[in-house]
């Protein structure tokens, strides 16, 4: 009963195979016409055979400009007649059809490999001739055999309403493009986001990253960190509370090379329990009317390597003071009023 069945099946493909082959609108032979045209780089031919949902998502002009290989065509051209195909199985679903084909094709990597020295180097030299190029191919593999190798691959047809047609799933691949380009500029925007201390606004972006993506790595990571950094924020902000910025003077200082310049002085007191290695000061320059119109950032405390006048931590109880020194703000605009400032710590770093 078995070989029976077996039999049937086998005269059903081959009564298929043989319609397909007599008729030009077939399936077979819309496969073979689209391989055949694309083959020999005819690609206004094979985007005739395409369906049309495919043709919605990508014109002809695209899809010639795409398949336009530029300075690398001639060794397309050289090779396409050494390439062949041959359709060995296909499978039929009521108006939807996959057939299984058997490319063989010149294998690209080692030919190249061949050629690296005397093909490719002269690629990117001014004296680029195209046709010599190709000539140089022929003539190497005039006497012997050009390395070849064979994929399997698997194709779609699809019935329009004229008739049969490949289908490559354009919209599928348009939607994936433009799926990874989204999380693409989520991901940069949250590294900006992060950058300028925005965190609240980071974790959305790498949020909405995991909506379209939940398994990628760069937003669970990047998730995980600004979650720590939000953290660490907080831990900043309730010790910032025991630091004391006292002191706070400005005017215009008399020096010996720029004469009177703009600047300022305080003092700081830790009165916490933990040592600080970094603290940011940023002082705020006001008009008459008391609006902020400048302001600038100073670090009086840095423990760096490329730090050489205010290396030392600020440990608990201890005071750090300029002196008789002053910090410049050169920048600082003419709408100034003389003495009118305010300053608060910004940022702050744990030894």
């Amino acid at each position: 009963m078995k070989s029976i069945v077996n039999s049937i099946l086998i005269l059903m493909t081959f009564s298929f195979l043989v319609f397909s082959c007599s008729n030009d609108s077939s399936p077979y032979n819309v496969l073979n016409q689209y391989l055949d045209a694309t083959f020999n780089m005819e690609y206004e031919s094979a985007y005739s055979k395409l369906s049309n949902e495919d043709k919605s998502i990508k014109s002809l002009q695209e899809f010639l400009a795409e398949n336009d290989k530029g300075e690398f065509g001639f060794l397309a051209r050289t090779m396409a007649d050494k390439s062949s195909f041959k359709i060995i199985e296909i499978e039929k679903d009521k108006n939807k059809i996959k057939a299984i084909v058997e490319l063989t094709i010149p294998d690209g990597k080692k030919i190249a490999g061949e050629l690296i020295v005397s093909l490719f180097s002269k690629m990117f030299s001014d004296d680029f001739d195209e046709e010599e190029m190709a000539s140089k191919v022929e003539e190497k593999y005039k006497d012997e055999e050009i390395p070849m190798t064979t994929e399997i691959d698997t194709m779609n047809l699809v019935k329009d309403e004229d008739g049969w047609k490949v289908y490559l799933n354009w919209k599928t691949e348009k939607l994936k493009k433009e799926k990874e380009e989204k999380i693409e500029k989520l991901l940069s925007e949250a590294e900006e986001l992060r950058k300028e201390k925005k965190l609240h606004g980071a974790l959305d972006k790498y949020e909405q990253v995991l909506e379209l993506d939940s398994k990628m790595v760069d937003a669970i990571e990047g998730k995980e960190e600004t979650n720590g950094e939000i953290e660490l924020f907080k831990e900043k902000q309730a010790y910032i509370e025991n630091i004391q910025l006292y002191e706070l003077k400005s005017k215009y200082y008399e020096t010996y090379f720029d004469g009177k310049v703009p600047g300022v002085t305080f003092k700081l007191k830790n009165n916490g329990s933990r040592t600080l290695k970094r603290v940011e000061v940023t002082v705020y320059f006001k008009d008459s009317d008391g609006n902020i119109i400048f302001e600038e950032d100073y670090l009086p405390v840095l423990v760096s390597k490329y730090s050489f006048n205010n290396n030392k931590p600020l440990k608990p109880n201890y005071v750090w003071s300029l002196g008789d020194k002053f910090y410049k703000a050169e920048k600082v605009p003419s709408e100034w009023k003389v003495g009118s400032v305010s300053a608060k710590i910004t940022d702050i770093e744990f030894e």
